[in-house]
């Protein structure tokens, strides 16, 4: 089961290091289609460090997922400080008080007070989720288009 872990995180990094790298040179636009669901969240709190910034937020999320708590560390790897990686957790809770958790890893670029997002989020039982989303920096919010993998 560790090893599966291993190997699904090693593809995730792959998937989204020729995503990254392809639409950073210019070369194609990246778009999805299909079933999605939307995720708001408003920050509820924000932690600058050196070359690092991390946002909290929650909210209310359909599809069974309830109070969603989300945490988004976005990692700086441009020259410019306008892009970078990112990694998170997300933990939610429904009304039956079932709880799961998930692992979220994408990429990110900003432009003016608006991040985008490009995040898939892996589900501790076992559901993959594409995240293309948006944080406004000003407004303190996020809101994510959610699209099923599997």
């Amino acid at each position: 089961k560790n090893m599966i872990k291993q190997l699904h995180k090693k593809f995730l990094l792959v998937v989204l290091a020729a995503l990254f790298s392809l639409t950073s040179q210019g070369v194609i636009a990246y778009e999805v289609s299909g079933e999605s669901f939307p995720a708001n969240f408003k920050i509820t709190s924000w932690t600058a460090e050196d070359g690092k910034s991390t946002i909290t937020s929650e909210g209310v999320v359909g599809e069974g997922y309830g109070k969603v708590y989300l945490t988004h560390t976005f990692n700086v790897n441009s020259d410019d400080g306008m892009s970078g990686d990112m990694v998170g957790q997300a933990r939610t809770v429904n009304q039956d008080g079932e709880l799961q958790f998930a692992s979220l890893q994408g990429v990110w670029s900003r432009d003016g007070k608006i991040v985008s997002i490009h995040s898939f989020d892996s589900l501790n039982n076992g559901v993959l989720n594409h995240a293309q989303g948006r944080v406004d920096l000003f407004e303190g919010t996020l809101s994510f288009k959610v699209f099923p993998v599997n």
